[in-house]
């Protein structure tokens, strides 16, 4: 096989595969370097999940809890087609169980919770939930689009009769609008089930509007009158003299609960979520007449106070579709409390929503003649995080894979996730390769990895697994969380990834398998899991895409779109490469001469066994597969020491780790590693100092200006240093690399320069 020829159609072949992933270079030399050996990798940092009573956005507006995109459906992986905001389309819905979660609350009260990876956006880039301090900033949205379709009510078309209670006819309401919302907004302020089927709404003597719109909504949308009685004392503290109107109404009592109670809990009703701007208004006027306070004297806000904090985080989201920015604090009584303020979100509030009585009607517009300045309305923002929390017990988390922008919509706050398996899924397509996925779990039975038995085949006493579309019929396998399985699936994975041979106590099947992929949250710490930890020998730990990376990845993703709906002709990557290329490939690492390595290679050994790294002999042996195939793809039959970068991937086994392997690295090669290194340190602190400065662009204060042309001298100096290493090293890597973090100085200098021109 000519070296060269295979070489230029690995490289064309990698170059294809990462195209849509930008910033998974390193991703996309692992699947490579696997496949090429035909060895196993694991990926480590599976995309973070949030709880699913995270409010997730669509591209039109529509606002969902994430759990009820998922129906109950139980941990796997499934095929989604659910349009996201912002704007893209998640391909897969993951679903887990997870014991440990975090929770990141900001001083406006917007909060998310997942697990301990999920990635958020912070001014010190993509940060995982559990290492996300007090005091960071993260990103926000301050606006969202509405959808503009009414929507059914849970009980669907018209039924056959016309409901009837207590002998009395009672209208059938098909379509969730303005006026049943605006009723909705009043009863989960003032409302109450009863167990003889009825609903009731508590009104003081005083509230003569809220009293008349109740009686004017019931009679117009449901045909119903009230009983009406006194109560001497009121649930709700501020009602001295309450009015009880009690609806005896089955109809209006189930409709309110599917409506209402959904979850089991207070929250916005999911059907108001799902409605246009126009009725989630109604539902908030409603809402805010019931239990909304507006300042008094000098205070310039409006208050919703509730002991459901859910109910809350519910409002606050609606609140975005007006442009509307609010913040929920817990006062020293623990009830939490939604405050607007502004005089621009004020009036907002007045135009696009109001009170129902004209006494609070009248006090709204009192507050904003109050106000002087006018507030700068933003889509985007950052919010200072005032907490962060770690919780324990077992909930169930969700996540989109979202390969057009990695990102969406949680609670206001933008998060991310990861593209490993689309990576591997890619991979499979560009060879032709015959491909399967599965998420794992304790309670995966074997049939659902390695197929189902064939009945009628164990009528006449024969064991077959039916084993089309599974793990054994595949080539390239993925399996997410793989360390979650049951010790029955992991046994057989055990034989399945040494040897190639599936046996489950009656059977020996020889498969096909090339490459398995694993992925998993962390590396096990279970002993039991350790001989199916170390059958990976390529280990990759994933980060999130970096922030100065977004502008080629939304190029990327745009020239796909293009490619899509156009009908362009991707490049077939089995015209580059197919499974028995690969094959011969492995053949071929057998010819390489690793002679001018060896010595080099023990020594590494050694310096990362002195740093308390220790690699088993069958991990030392097989690295050498990984340098062969390193050199094979640089065009070489010959292995040179830049191939022995290749080592971090099988020497790391967990987090804390890898900064020890590449300082190693850094230390014993004399490669470009060690300028990579050096380029990869500046270029993250720069990230920091570009949003500092940009965070200090409006400041005005001779503190500050002195501070920007000393960073000016300090980035001076940075870039000599790039310009040297660049001069330094003449490496292609390096030179591409220092070029990034040029462009990088001239984006803070030119902030700086701003600023210092000013002054």
């Amino acid at each position: 096989m000519n070296v060269q020829s295979i070489a230029g159609r690995i490289q064309r072949f990698e170059e294809e595969l990462k195209k849509p992933f930008v910033g998974r270079d390193e991703e996309s030399r692992v699947v490579v370097l696997a496949l090429l050996t035909g060895e196993h990798a694991v990926l480590i940092g599976e995309p973070g999940c949030v709880t699913g009573d995270t409010i997730i956005a669509s591209e039109d507006g529509k606002l969902f809890y994430i759990e009820d995109i998922a129906r109950g459906l139980v941990p796997g992986i499934y095929i989604a087609d659910f349009p996201v905001f912002p704007p893209g389309r998640a391909t897969e819905l993951h679903v887990y169980d997870v014991w440990e979660t975090y929770e990141a609350v900001t001083a406006h009260g917007f909060r998310v919770r997942g697990t301990p990876n999920h990635p958020v956006l912070t001014n010190r880039g993509w940060v995982a939930l559990k290492d996300i301090r007090k005091g960071d900033k993260v990103r926000i949205m301050t606006q969202l689009p509405s959808p503009t379709q009414y929507i059914s009510v849970p009980n669907g078309r018209p039924s056959a009769r016309t409901p009837r209670s207590g002998g009395v006819s009672v209208k059938e309401v098909n379509i969730l609008d303005e006026r049943l919302a605006e009723l909705l907004g009043v009863f989960v302020a003032r409302g109450r089930f009863h167990a003889t089927r009825a609903i009731s709404f508590e009104i003081d003597d005083s509230e003569i509007q809220l009293h008349r719109r109740v009686l004017s909504l019931m009679k117009d949308l449901f045909g119903v009158e009230p009983s009406i009685s006194r109560l001497k004392r009121s649930r709700i503290p501020r009602l001295r003299n309450p009015v009880v109107l009690k609806y005896s109404s089955g109809y209006v009592a189930e409709l309110f609960k599917s409506l209402n109670h959904v979850h089991g809990e207070k929250r916005v009703s999911p059907w108001i979520l799902l409605s246009p701007k126009r009725v989630s208004a109604a539902f908030l006027r409603g809402l805010f007449e019931g239990c909304g306070v507006i300042g008094e004297r000098l205070e310039l806000r409006i208050r919703l106070r509730s002991g459901e904090e859910g109910l809350l985080t519910g409002v606050q989201m609606l609140l975005l579709r007006h442009g509307i920015f609010s913040r929920i604090r817990r006062n020293v009584h623990g009830l939490c409390v939604l405050s607007i303020r502004g005089l621009d979100n004020l009036r907002r509030f007045n135009d696009e929503i109001g009170f129902i009585s004209e006494q609070k009607g009248v006090g709204l517009a009192r507050t904003i003649l109050r106000g002087r300045r006018r507030s700068h309305a933003r889509s985007l923002m950052w919010d200072v995080v005032r907490g962060v929390r770690r919780l324990e017990g077992w909930v169930r988390v969700y996540d989109f894979h979202v390969p057009e922008t990695h990102s969406f919509f949680t609670n206001g706050i933008l998060s991310h996730n990861t593209a490993k398996s689309a990576l591997v899924r890619r991979a499979a397509e560009l060879l032709n390769a015959k491909f399967f996925k599965y998420l794992l779990t304790k309670y995966t039975e074997p049939s659902e990895l390695f197929g189902p038995l064939d009945i009628k085949a164990l009528e006449e006493g024969r064991y077959v697994r039916l084993t089309t579309g599974k793990l054994p019929d595949a080539q390239i396998a993925f399996l997410d969380e793989i360390f979650k399985a049951n010790s029955a699936i992991l046994n057989a994975l055990n034989t399945l990834l040494q040897e190639r041979i599936l046996y489950d106590g009656f059977t020996e099947l020889r498969v096909d398998l090339r490459t398995l992929f694993g992925a998993s949250n962390e590396a096990p710490e279970d002993p039991e899991i350790q001989s199916v930890y170390d059958r990976f020998l390529l280990r990759h730990f994933v980060s999130p895409v970096q922030e100065d990376l977004w502008r080629n990845l939304l190029k990327a993703s745009w020239e796909l779109e293009k490619r899509s709906v156009l009908g362009r002709v991707i490049d077939d990557g089995g015209k580059i490469l197919c499974i028995d290329d690969l094959r011969r490939v492995n053949e071929s690492l057998y010819e390489v001469d690793l002679s001018g390595v060896e010595g080099k290679l023990l020594r590494l050994f050694a310096a990362l066994e002195s740093r308390g790294i220790h690699l088993t002999d069958r991990r030392k042996g097989k690295s050498m597969k990984v340098i062969a195939a390193s050199a094979l793809m640089n065009g070489r039959k010959y292995a040179m020491e830049e191939d022995l970068l290749a080592v971090k991937y099988v020497a790391v086994r967990e987090w804390d780790e890898l900064e020890k392997v590449n300082a190693v690295l850094a230390e014993e090669l004399k490669t470009s590693f060690k300028y990579l290194r050096e380029l990869s340190e500046i270029k993250n602190n720069l990230r920091e100092l570009l949003q500092y400065v940009r965070s200090l662009e409006g400041v005005e204060s001779s503190f500050v200006s002195a501070k920007f042309e000393a960073i000016g001298r300090e980035l001076e100096i940075t870039r000599a240093r790039v310009i040297s290493v660049m001069r330094e090293s003449q490496d292609p890597q390096v030179l591409r690399v220092g070029e990034d973090v040029l462009n990088l100085i001239n984006n803070v200098m030119e902030v700086v320069n701003k600023k210092v021109d000013r002054v």
